[in-house]
Parts: structure tokens; C-alpha cells; sequence
């Protein structure tokens, strides 16, 4: 049986990655795991934000294994892949870590991403939860990155450009021939006073499930600002939030 997929995604900045790193920290805080974390933003930062090595990603893979292509093996070349992209795996403690690397170049890569999509459905049925940082923006969802999750987690500043980027998120993942069992909306960095989080009025109606207000964390801007890990003793003021997070996501 498939894990949970939890894909997160919002506009630059933010604080996507921070969430889903608080997210994996959460699930396996909580018994939820192994988790399998899959960083398939271009600009991978996921491996940096929670501290551990990340020894490839699959364009690297990708196009090593074009070289491969071209040349006769007599190791059938999926066989071939599957070992590889076994190496790839940053095997952690309650998780493992895969890093997708950037996009597609003007080469033709449809038999390599057939097989990626053969492996990543192979490894989501040996989790039981994986969590996805996406993208930032909405092209991802156009390439049909991802096309079943069973939560989207869109991630918006509490401002008025942060929340139509989430809106305009959530229509075009319901317009789109994929499949999304449940929205959340993530307000992040909301300031104490709650006078911006008032902003989430704007949000118009959108199938969106939840609102889940995420207070600002001094503790999180000042490991953002300086590269540091999020572990498990980080963000205090915003783990009420992340915890209420992960339960609407597992709803």
C-alpha cells in the first residue's frame, strides 16, 4: 500500500522548506515513521535545513546514465538505475533523504524519467509517509511532478501577493488531471500582534480543507539567516502549529 504523501508548496521565501523540514521532524517525534523526504525543489536546500549530507540527486543520475544509454550493457540498464538510484538515498534516523536535483535540460529524458517514476512509486510503497518540498511557484504542478498526494500544503505569507500565489496554487490543482485528497492552507509567519493574519481574508474561496496559522519563530529566522539545522529542539513558539499541521494533513 502507497504512504501518505504530503506535498508542500508555496511561493519563494515563503518558508516552504522550513515547514516540511518541521513536518518530518514531527512525524517521526510522534511514531509516524519512516519518513521518506523528497527534495524536488531545483534549488535543493532540504538537505542543509535538516542537517544531513546529501550524496547526489538524480540529475546527476539522469544524465550519467544518458552516457549509459547510448553504450551496450549487460546489466539490463532499470537494474542498472535501481542500484544507482539506491545510492542516492541519505539513509537517516527515522528518515531517508532523496534529492531530486534540477530540471530537465534540452536533451530527451522520457526512458530515464519513466524509470524515476517507476523507482519513486516503488519507494513511496516502503514508506508509510513521504513528504515532498516542491518547487516554488506552479510549474511543478503543470509537469505533473506530482499527480497524487493525499495533502497539499500550501504555504503563504500572511500578505496579500502570498495568499493569491496559494490560491492560484489550489485552482490550478484542481483544474489539472491530477489528484489531490486534501488542501491546507499554511499561513506562515504570522506576526504576534495577529493584525496581518487578518489577511487571510483575502483568501476567496478556494478548495482549500483548512486554515492553519503558523505564529513567527525568532528561532527558525535566526537558523534561516545563519544556515543552521533544523533539529528537534528548534521553532518552540511554532510547534503547536506544525503539530496541528500534520494532523490536518493525516486527517
Amino acid at each position: 500500500m502507497a504512504g501518505v504523501l504530503i506535498a508542500f508548496s508555496g511561493k519563494g521565501g515563503s518558508g516552504k522548506t522550513t515547514l516540511a523540514s518541521l513536518m518530518i521532524r514531527e512525524l517521526i517525534r510522534s511514531g509516524n515513521k519512516p519518513v521518506l523526504a523528497v527534495d524536488a525543489d531545483p534549488n535543493a536546500t532540504l538537505a542543509l535545513m535538516l542537517g544531513v549530507p546529501c550524496p547526489g540527486t538524480i540529475a546527476d543520475l539522469r544524465d550519467e546514465m544518458m552516457e549509459v544509454a547510448k553504450k551496450p550493457s549487460e546489466i539490463p540498464k532499470d537494474r542498472l538505475m535501481d542500484r544507482w538510484l539506491a545510492e542516492l538515498l541519505s539513509e537517516q534516523t527515522g528518515f531517508d533523504l532523496l534529492t531530486m536535483g534540477r530540471p530537465e535540460g534540452p536533451q530527451c529524458y522520457c526512458y530515464i524519467n519513466g524509470l524515476l517514476r517507476r523507482y519513486l512509486k516503488l519507494l513511496r510503497d516502503n514508506y508509510p509517509y513521504v513528504v515532498v518540498d516542491c518547487e516554488a511557484g506552479m510549474e511543478y504542478l503543470s509537469r505533473l511532478t506530482v499527480d497524487d498526494a493525499d495533502a497539499l500544503v500550501l504555504v503563504a505569507e500572511p500578505t496579500n501577493v502570498g495568499l493569491t500565489t496559494a490560491e492560484r496554487i489550489a485552482e490550478l490543482s484542481q483544474a489539472l488531471p491530477i489528484r489531490v485528497r486534501r488542501r491546507v492552507l499554511a499561513v506562515n509567519k504570522v506576526p504576534a500582534s495577529g493584525g496581518e493574519a487578518e489577511s487571510t481574508e483575502l483568501f476567496r474561496p478556494a478548495p482549500v480543507q483548512a486554515v492553519v496559522q503558523v505564529p513567527f519563530d525568532g528561532d527558525l529566522a535566526r537558523r534561516a539567516s545563519c544556515g543552521e539545522a533544523v533539529d528537534d529542539a528548534a521553532g518552540s513558539a511554532a510547534r503547536d502549529a506544525v503539530v496541528q499541521l500534520m494532523r490536518e494533513c493525516l486527517s
